[in-house]
């Protein structure tokens, strides 16, 4: 199975900015891509902290949703090998054109639903940053969890970012159209009530039996009830 939808979305999103589209925090059209870059380290580091892991310098990683590289370039300078994983083609033309010396790192098209492409436990650790909080069917969110298990070794984790925060997944209302309008008016692009931008939330119990199903164990959790909601998953 596949999400044409989702490819069609975010391959849009690259053509458009790609590198807002991985930090809607700068400004479209006009990115500041040194800040860009540099974040991703600290972005990398916030994410890992909050469940107290760490990477190994023999790991082999696999990255959800690598966008452009921005985590990617430290992973890579991390662990051994990233299997960096997107389902949009043009972002990963802009990662390869954008980390061309990066000869630990292959650059996969994911399907959108799935890790199909990545061995059974063949993975020591898996990471994804603030992709499956744009997934709008959490059934695919936890279809995910339950590929992270199938594809780390046992002993191997995982640190995830999901929403669990209901609210900020619904459409902003007449108040956001008009804030749409004015973007365009400014050649900046709407994208916020798009389905594939407003995502969907996890429930905290929903994670825990995804992880089981995966044969993993939910050892951490930070963030709840935030949209931030940061997992540590481990394979038994």
């Amino acid at each position: 199975m596949s999400d044409p939808a989702a490819r069609q979305f975010w391959n849009q999103r690259a053509e458009a900015d790609a590198f807002v589209a991985v930090d809607s925090r700068l400004e479209f059209g006009s990115p500041d891509l040194e800040r860009f870059w540099a974040g991703g380290e600290k972005d990398l580091d916030l994410l890992l902290a909050a469940v107290g892991a760490e990477l190994e310098p023999g790991d082999a990683v696999v990255e959800i949703g690598c966008g452009v590289g921005r985590l990617t370039r430290v992973l890579a300078a991390r662990a051994a090998s990233v299997r960096a994983l997107d389902v949009s083609e043009r972002m990963l033309e802009l990662a390869r054109e954008h980390n061309p010396e990066l000869p630990n790192v292959s650059w996969l098209l994911g399907d959108g639903t799935s890790l199909a492409g990545v061995d059974d436990s063949s993975a020591d650790v898996v990471v994804s940053h603030v992709v499956f909080q744009h997934i709008p069917d959490p059934e695919i969110t936890l279809g995910y969890v339950r590929e992270i298990g199938r594809v780390l070794r046992p002993g191997g984790w995982a640190a995830f970012q999901v929403s669990n925060h209901p609210s900020v997944h619904q459409p902003r209302g007449r108040a956001g159209r008009v804030r749409d309008a004015v973007g365009r008016l400014l050649r900046r692009e709407p994208w916020h009530d798009n389905p594939y931008w407003l995502g969907s939330h996890i429930e905290i119990p929903a994670l825990r039996a995804a992880a089981a199903d995966g044969s993993m164990d939910l050892e951490g959790l930070a963030g709840e009830g935030t949209q931030y909601c940061i997992a540590l998953t481990r394979r038994r």
